[in-house]
């Protein structure tokens, strides 16, 4: 008999061998245990396959089977939008999940889109007590990405990778060939793909990335051990005791509390964390609150005037006034997690995307993780009731969003020329906008688009001699950055071959028509600038920047449209000097708009960034805004 099964036994591992196949029973957790480096991920099980991505000491994937390749065993691994083949002898299996009625009932219940669900089913299965609790969004995910990927909002380290960084309008200074600096220097702006990997809650439904979304109130359940854990090796070490007595008084996570002074102070601390002495008295601000770069102060001036003010000159008084304002100013502001204190998508009284605690784009991912570490120090904790609040938009991709390019190369994919032998661009060329037209005689059979790229490690596609048809030809003009990332420039030609009809145009001869619309006094209505505009060949109409009719006042960022028939076929953005916020006005707030984009606090661009150039000279200075101060106190008449 024991011989039979041995030879069945040897017959099963030799068919598993022939098949190359091997299926696990279920979804499981699985975490990366390299002892140094990274883990590739393959886009096939073995090592002939190409390299799709890269996994850290610790990463928790979610194995969703298994592969041989000869004697090698591969998991076929997901990890947010990665999804390959990973060394199973690299990977440490733990829990699998079995099916869960109730379970998938509350999924249901709570509205976790499908796309979460992967993920959750894996943290059940591994820590049955956690509670998840899905946190419905009011904006879309599309609305809060375009608000937090503005230029200045969320930022990358400036030592990191090129293709993490933006060189969006505002975000880049092609005179000097630098990233523009912001939060007193060595930050940039983050590359809108970056925002969306991090804003993406489904990239960190794992054990670790899983702490950005815990509850921050107090709990009697942390302990010293775990702030020890998060202090090991740093300036702090000795503090616990302080810090657990102050979140306490608080209301606050004392493991959020010390996260957030090792997310900014790093091991050593700054000037702030270790005391900065100011009239003969050492002051400290553990938290970093109020270190902002002005024009006269650097941040760690700005920040000890700060913790000067509130008479935070201990380490205790810095620790107390902190918690206080942390638990006061976010976590009873409804930003009771780790990710909307980063990304703020809920209205607590301060509206959305206004109240942010941290700049750097990775802070949110990057306290989770010394969260983890501190509950692992805590005997049982992990398998306790934690409570955690993911968020949940409308609007989201079906899939996670890709992880940020790992290649090196930088995100340069626009153009310094782009031209039509023989005509004109409507509008004129200028490296951000992508969309032109432009009309050429009947009879014209072909013509000859030139495209040069602003960078050699860049490649265009779409130029060259382009044949016409008669009526629109649509040309698309599409450069990849050394990173990859895709810009697409459309030209839209009119005429050629069998056109019959004229060119849509529009003019004025009371406001200026160009590139975009501008000579407009505050005030006017709608009806009163299309009466002062002549369309030829088409029609014109007013909207918004989502495409909405204005029936009002005219203000900065609103769009006029040349239409032929139902179709655009161009769009000139309005631009009235002064209105800043595009609200149709001209009043302190425009300047404030303006003095913070000097400042480096926040950035302005397209029509509202022209609009606070008074001056028209293409340079936003202090000269702009003493403009705009004497426009609105009636010393000069509206600038046209």
């Amino acid at each position: 008999m024991r011989k039979i099964l041995t030879v069945a036994v040897a017959f099963c591992l030799l068919f598993s061998l022939f098949c190359g196949v091997l299926t696990l029973s279920a979804e499981q957790l699985g975490i990366v245990s390299i002892s140094s480096g990274t883990l590739n991920v393959r886009a096939g099980a073995g090592t002939g396959f190409a390299v799709i991505g890269s996994l850290q000491k610790n990463d928790t994937v979610t194995v969703r089977g298994s592969q041989k390749n000869g004697n090698d065993l591969w998991y076929e691994i997901e990890k947010g939008a990665l999804r390959g083949f990973a060394s199973a002898a690299y990977i440490t299996l733990q829990t699998a999940y079995s099916p869960d009625a109730d379970f998938e009932s509350y999924l249901d219940a709570q509205g976790f889109p499908e796309s979460y669900r992967a993920g959750l089913r894996a943290l059940h299965a591994a820590y049955p007590n956690w509670v998840f609790a899905a946190r419905h969004i009011v904006p879309s995910f599309g609305d809060a990405l375009n608000a937090e990927a503005r230029v200045g909002k969320n930022l990358v380290a400036s030592s990191a990778r090129t293709s993490w960084k933006s060189m969006d309008e505002g975000a880049y200074n092609w005179d000097t060939k630098q990233y523009v600096a912001f939060d007193s220097g060595g930050w940039v702006t983050a590359q809108r793909e970056v925002v969306a990997y991090y804003m993406d809650p489904r990239n960190f439904l794992d054990d670790t990335g899983i702490f950005q979304f815990e509850s921050l109130s107090f709990s009697a359940s942390h302990t010293p051990d775990g702030v020890r854990q998060i202090f090991s090796g740093t300036f702090m070490s000795g503090m616990e005791e302080m810090f657990m007595q102050e979140a306490r008084k608080a209301g606050v996570s004392v493991l959020h509390l010390a996260s957030r002074a090792r997310q900014e102070q790093g091991a050593n601390g700054n000037a702030l964390g270790r005391g900065y002495v100011l009239d003969g008295v050492t002051y400290y601000n553990f938290f970093n609150i109020g270190a902002y770069k002005t024009a006269d102060k650097s941040a760690i001036e700005n920040g000890a005037a700060y913790a000067r003010a509130r008479g935070w000159d201990t380490p205790q008084k810095a620790i107390a006034g902190g918690a206080a304002q942390i638990g006061r100013g976010y976590i009873n502001m409804e930003q009771n997690t780790l990710y909307l204190q980063k990304f703020d998508v809920v209205d607590g009284g301060n509206g959305y995307y206004n109240h942010q605690y941290m700049s750097n784009v990775t802070a949110a991912k990057s306290e989770s993780n010394n969260m983890k570490k501190a509950y692992a120090e805590c005997a049982g904790a992990l398998q306790g009731a934690l409570i955690f609040h993911i968020p949940v938009y409308t609007g989201m991709p079906d899939t996670a969003c890709a992880a940020p390019q790992s290649k090196n190369g930088n995100n340069d994919n626009t153009l310094v020329g782009l031209s039509v032998a023989g005509y004109s661009l409507t509008p004129t060329f200028y490296r951000y906008t992508t969309d032109y037209t432009l009309s050429v005689p009947e009879g014209v059979t072909a013509v000859t688009v030139a495209a040069d790229k602003s960078d050699g490690g860049a490649s265009v596609s779409g130029a060259g001699v382009i044949p016409l048809a008669g009526g629109e030809t649509t040309v698309s003009v599409q450069v990849t950055a050394p990173s990859g990332l895709v810009r697409t420039y459309t030209l839209h030609i009119y005429g050629g071959s069998s056109a019959g009809g004229g060119v849509p145009s529009v003019g004025s001869s009371v406001y200026t028509v160009a590139d975009c619309i501008t000579g407009i006094a505050p005030g006017t209505t709608a009806d009163t600038l299309l009466a002062g505009l002549t369309a030829q060949n088409g029609t014109v109409r007013l909207v918004t920047a989502n495409g909405a009719a204005v029936t009002g006042n005219v203000a900065t960022g609103q769009v006029l449209q040349l239409l032929s028939g139902d179709t655009v076929h161009a769009a000139f953005p309005i631009v009235i000097y002064g209105d800043v916020s595009g609200d149709g006005a001209v009043t302190s707030k425009d300047l404030l708009l303006a003095q913070k984009h000097i400042l480096g606090i926040t950035a302005l661009s397209g029509a509202y960034l022209k609009a606070a150039d008074s001056g028209k000279d293409g340079n936003l200075t202090s000269s702009d805004l003493l403009r705009t101060q004497k426009q609105i106190l009636g010393i000069t008449s509206p600038i046209l």
